[in-house]
C-alpha cells in the first residue's frame, strides 16, 4: 500500500543512499489521491523535514497540505509545523498557517495548532498575535483543546507579553468544570511557580486543588508542590498538604506524594512525621507505592531520625513480592551502604561498606535483569572499578576497563546516553590518576568515592 510506502520513508530516511530521490518521492506521495497516504506522508515530512535536500520545497508541501480537506491531513500539518518550526524558510508564514489553523472547523486540528504554538512560541513573529491565539483557545467548546491551551500556557510563560495576563488565564483554567484542563493548567502552574507575579494567590490554588474531586488532578498538585516546595511562602501549609496525599485513598496520589516528600525531605518543617510518613508507606497495599518509597529512603537516609529501623525496613523490602520492589530496596541499600562508608573512620569498616553496597547493587542487577532500566545497572560496575583499584591495584587494568565497559552498556539506552557517557570517561580518567597514586589515604578514597557517587546521581537523575 502507497501509505506503508510513505511510513518505510520516515524510518529509512536518514540511511538511504539518494536522499533526493527518497525526498521526490515524499513529495509525490503528499499529492496523493488517497487522504490516508497523504496524512502518512504529511507525517513521514515532519519527521524527516531536518535531512531533505530541498527544505523550501519541503515547506511548500507543508503550507500546501494546511489547505487539505482532510482533517486528518491538517492535524498532521499543525504537528508537523510545530516540529519543525525551527527550521522552515519561512517564518512569517508557517505562522500565518498555524494561526489559522487555531481557528479549523476540526476540534483536533485547533488541539494540534495549540500543541504546535507552545513548542514554537519562541520562535513565532508574533507572540502577541500567538498568545491571542492561545487565550482564546482556553475557552475552546471542546475541553481537550482547552487542555492543550493550558499545557501551551505553561510552556509559553516565560516568554509572554503579558504575565499577569497569563496568569489570570490560568487561573481559569483551574477551575474549569473538566478535570483533565484543570490537570493540565496544575501541571502549568507548578512549572511556571517561580514567574507568577502573586506566588501567595498560586500557592493558595495549589493547596485548593489538594481537594479536588478528581484524582489525576490531586496527583499533579501534589508532584507540583514537591517541584515548587522551596519557593511557597507557606512552608507548614505545604507540607500539611503533602502529607495529607501521603494517605489519599487513590494510590496515584500516594506515589505522586511520596516521589514528592522524598524530593523535598531536607526542607520540610517536621522531619519525624516525614520520616513515619515515608515508614508507613513502606507497607503501603500498591507495589508502587512501596517501590516509591523505598528510592526515597535510599535518596534521604542521611537525615532520617532512625537510621536503623529505616535500614532495617528497606532490608525487609529486599523480600517484597514485586521485584522492582526488590530491586529498589536493594539499589537503596547500596546507595546506604556509600553513605556509611563516607563516615568510617577506619580502612577496614570503609572497605566492608564499600563491599557490602557493591554486593547490594549486584543483588539489584540480579532481580532486575529482565527489566527495561535500573540504576544499579550502572553504580555496579563504577563502584566495582573503584574498589578494584584502591585495593587491588597490581590486578586493576584489565578488570577496570571491564567494568567502564559494562557501565557503558548499562547507559546505551538513556536519554541522555551523550552526557553518561562523557561522564564514564571523565570516571576512567579519574580512575587513571588514583591508579597512579601508590598510596591512597582513607580521606582520599572517601573523596574518590564521593565523586563516583556524584557522576551516579547525573545518571539516575537522567
Amino acid at each position: 500500500m502507497r501509505y506503508r510506502a510513505a511510513e518505510a520513508l520516515s524510518s529509512a530516511f536518514s540511511q538511504v543512499p539518494d536522499k533526493q530521490q527518497a525526498f521526490n518521492d515524499l513529495h509525490r506521495l503528499t499529492n496523493d489521491e488517497d487522504s490516508l497516504v497523504r496524512s502518512s506522508a504529511t507525517f513521514a515530512l515532519g519527521s524527516v523535514f531536518s535531512q531533505v535536500p530541498d527544505k523550501q520545497q519541503a515547506f511548500n508541501d507543508l503550507h500546501r497540505l494546511t489547505n487539505d480537506e482532510d482533517s486528518l491531513v491538517r492535524k498532521r500539518i499543525a504537528k508537523a509545523l510545530g516540529s519543525v518550526f525551527s527550521q522552515v524558510p519561512d517564518k512569517q508564514q508557517a505562522f500565518n498557517d498555524l494561526h489559522r489553523l487555531t481557528n479549523d472547523k476540526d476540534s483536533d486540528v485547533r488541539k494540534r495548532a495549540a500543541e504546535a504554538f507552545g513548542s514554537a512560541f519562541s520562535q513565532v513573529p508574533d507572540k502577541q498575535q500567538t498568545w491571542n491565539d492561545l487565550i482564546r483557545l482556553t475557552i475552546d467548546e471542546d475541553h481537550f483543546v482547552r487542555e492543550r491551551a493550558a499545557e501551551a500556557l505553561g510552556s509559553a510563560f516565560s516568554q509572554v507579553p503579558n504575565k499577569q495576563q497569563a496568569w489570570n488565564d490560568l487561573l481559569i483554567l483551574i477551575n474549569d468544570e473538566n478535570h483533565f484542563v484543570r490537570y493540565s493548567a496544575t501541571f502549568a502552574l507548578g512549572s511556571v511557580f517561580s514567574e507568577v507575579p502573586d506566588k501567595q494567590q498560586a500557592f493558595n490554588d495549589l493547596h485548593r486543588l489538594t481537594n479536588d474531586e478528581d484524582s489525576d488532578v490531586r496527583k499533579r498538585v501534589a508532584s507540583a508542590l514537591g517541584s515548587v516546595f522551596s519557593q511557597v511562602p507557606d512552608k507548614q501549609q505545604a507540607w500539611n498538604n503533602l502529607h495529607r496525599l501521603t494517605s489519599d485513598e487513590d494510590s496515584d496520589v500516594r506515589y505522586s506524594a511520596t516521589f514528592a516528600l522524598g524530593s523535598v525531605f531536607s526542607q520540610v518543617p517536621d522531619k519525624q512525621q516525614a520520616w513515619n510518613d515515608l515508614i508507613r508507606l513502606t507497607i503501603d497495599e500498591d507495589r508502587y507505592v512501596r517501590y516509591r518509597v523505598a528510592s526515597a529512603l535510599g535518596s534521604v537516609f542521611s537525615q532520617v531520625p532512625d537510621k536503623q529501623q529505616t535500614f532495617n525496613d528497606l532490608h525487609r523490602l529486599t523480600n517484597d513480592e514485586d521485584i522492582l520492589v526488590r530491586s529498589q530496596s536493594n539499589h537503596s541499600l547500596g546507595k546506604v551502604s556509600i553513605f556509611e562508608a563516607s563516615q568510617a573512620e577506619k580502612e577496614e569498616d570503609y572497605k566492608e561498606k564499600l563491599e557490602k553496597a557493591i554486593e547490594f547493587f549486584e543483588k539489584a542487577a540480579q532481580e532486575s535483569k529482565y527489566l527495561l532500566s535500573n540504576p544499579s545497572q550502572f553504580c555496579l560496575p563504577f563502584y566495582s572499578s573503584f574498589h578494584t583499584i584502591v585495593f587491588r591495584n597490581q590486578e586493576a587494568k584489565e578488570e577496570v576497563e571491564k567494568y567502564l565497559s559494562e557501565a557503558k552498556n548499562a547507559v546505551k539506552d538513556s536519554k541522555s546516553k551523550k552526557l553518561l557517557f562523557e561522564a564514564v570517561e571523565n570516571l576512567a580518567n579519574a580512575l587513571k590518576e588514583v591508579q597512579n597514586l601508590e598510596n591512597l589515604d582513607l580521606e582520599a578514597k572517601k573523596a574518590s568515592s564521593i565523586f563516583i557517587d556524584n557522576i551516579v546521581i547525573v545518571q539516575q537523575n537522567s
